[in-house]
């Protein structure tokens, strides 16, 4: 603990920086200038979507739909033909096609050429076999400097241009250490950087003091999106309310709106 009573920043594992060398993608691209949401009204509000090559935060407590939305988000781009990469923390990927089974996103009829789901599982094998070759101190999948070797080798190895990535949740690399969430985020993003990607990140937000889960990550997003419930001992039901904190290059919609998670549909904004 230094001065002040602020946690003393631990160091993060070092590795080594390879130069990756992108393989030629396996077909064209065209170029985007916004991906789309899969939710009408929300690209609406986006003035046509997410800016591509943006980090979008979708902020929130338990229970918000942060995941439901990811999908829509994911589906979308899938439908777009885009490469989707979906990081998962929470849950095996077989559980979370399911979960998106339930709101009509058959992400399973994608190619796996084109979505690569990543989970929890994928992580510790890969955490084991970097340490096991030297390339890593510790065998720790959480490590953000980890998650980023996984993905920038993931690219190179399958030939994926300007991606979609989706990590849910982000919060989960700082889970013991939430005084570093905003250098350990910077340091994903400048890792990452070669890749050209668009990232859309989970932040839990706490029940308690409403207030997201790890110190300044949310400074380093372009984009935030936060999702609340009303109490529901005092309202007696489920009220959930959503709102754009911010966009970059984006004249969004500033108002708070209502939305249900609805099975069989998803994500409605009311």
């Amino acid at each position: 603990m230094s001065k002040g009573g602020v946690p003393k920043e631990e160091p993060i594992d070092e590795i080594e920086e390879e130069e990756m060398k992108p393989r030629r993608a396996k077909r064209a691209r065209r170029e985007r200038l916004r991906l789309p949401t899969g939710i009408e009204k929300l690209d609406k509000f986006l003035q046509g979507g997410i800016p591509q090559g943006s980090w979008l935060f979708i902020a929130g407590e338990p229970g918000t739909g942060k995941t439901v939305l990811c999908l829509h988000i994911a589906h979308a781009c899938l439908r777009d033909g885009m490469d989707v990469i979906y990081v998962t923390t929470e849950q095996p990927f077989r559980d979370l096609l399911e979960q998106a089974r339930q709101f009509d996103l058959d992400l399973a009829s994608f190619n796996k050429d084109t979505l690569h789901v990543v989970d929890i599982f994928n992580l510790y094998e890969h955490a084991w076999d970097v340490r096991k070759n030297g390339r890593m101190k510790v065998a720790d999948p959480l490590n953000p400097d980890h998650l980023a070797m996984y993905l920038r080798e993931l690219c190179q190895k399958e030939g994926l241009e300007n991606p979609l990535i989706v990590i849910d949740s982000l919060s989960a690399f700082w889970v013991d250490k939430p005084a570093m969430a905003r250098r350990i985020t910077y340091r994903l993003k400048l890792r990452l950087a070669r890749l050209r990607p668009t990232v859309i990140g989970t932040l839990q937000y706490a029940v308690t003091t409403g207030s997201s889960f790890g110190f300044g990550a949310e400074h380093i997003a372009d984009g935030i999106i936060m999702l609340w419930m009303d109490d529901v001992q005092r309202a007696s039901e489920i009220r959930r309310h959503g709102i754009i904190k911010k966009m970059r290059l984006t004249d969004h919609y500033r108002k708070v709106f209502d939305y249900d998670i609805v099975e069989g549909k998803g994500f409605v904004i009311r």
